[in-house]
């Protein structure tokens, strides 16, 4: 899979020179490069390195990216229209189906994100934990927006379904609920994570139980009635 619809929205495009390439050498240099990344950091990732495991000419990088920077911010867009495209197959049509059941197949969705890409997601996970990263804002950006636009078209299609109070601050729900649902699915995919806050991802009638006490609390609210 190779996506330009995101990329050309944020000016983080290859040379055409990439896209010329056969398709299956352009990918050995994505998951080369994914892989060399995730392992290493940014700023410990050889360029050297990447181009003797593709399998490619020295310098050849430099035909097709600006930089190593423009190189990692592709991967990092790469990445997330990796997720977004698998996301809405895994999700289905938000428009036939209730705004919960729609917040509960994005919540169990990164869990197969993870065992159909795993690579894709140690990669996000060292992106995250990279602090040698000097264009975090823009990783950022990359990052959240499609996320806030996501979240914000099904609270969109529930308010005009009258599923979502008309006088609650939008922005502020959106943003909530996208920060719940991201941490929900971290902690999926994390053992860590997961023993710490009691949510279980190696069974998925578990983990939906866990996604339905999250969303109960959601719904319904943490005051006394």
């Amino acid at each position: 899979m190779i996506f330009k619809n995101r990329l050309n929205e944020t000016n983080i495009m290859p040379k055409q020179t990439f896209f010329n390439l056969l398709d299956e050498k352009r990918q050995k240099i994505i998951d080369v490069a994914i892989e060399e990344f995730a392992v290493n950091g940014y700023a410990q990732t050889s360029i050297n390195s990447i181009v003797e495991r593709a399998d490619i000419a020295k310098g050849s990088i430099y035909q097709y990216f600006n930089d190593k920077k423009d190189f990692y911010l592709y991967l990092v867009t790469y990445v997330k229209e990796s997720y977004m495209t698998q996301r809405a197959d895994f999700v289905g049509d938000v428009r036939e189906q209730s705004l919960r059941e729609t917040l509960l197949r994005t919540m169990l969705f990164f869990r197969e994100f993870q065992e159909n890409y795993p690579a894709q997601v140690h990669f996000y996970f060292a992106m995250v934990g990279d602090t040698s990263i000097p264009f975090d804002d823009e990783i950022s950006h990359i990052m959240t927006e499609p996320s806030l636009d996501y979240m914000r078209d099904i609270i969109e299609t529930a308010q005009a379904r009258a599923e979502v109070r008309p006088d609650i601050d939008k922005d502020m729900l959106v943003f909530n609920l996208v920060v719940l649902i991201t941490g929900f699915q971290q902690a999926t995919v994390s053992p860590a994570m997961g023993d710490y806050y009691g949510i279980d991802g190696s069974d998925v009638k578990k983990l939906r139980a866990n996604a339905e006490s999250l969303l109960d609390i959601a719904f319904n609210g943490i005051a006394t009635q």
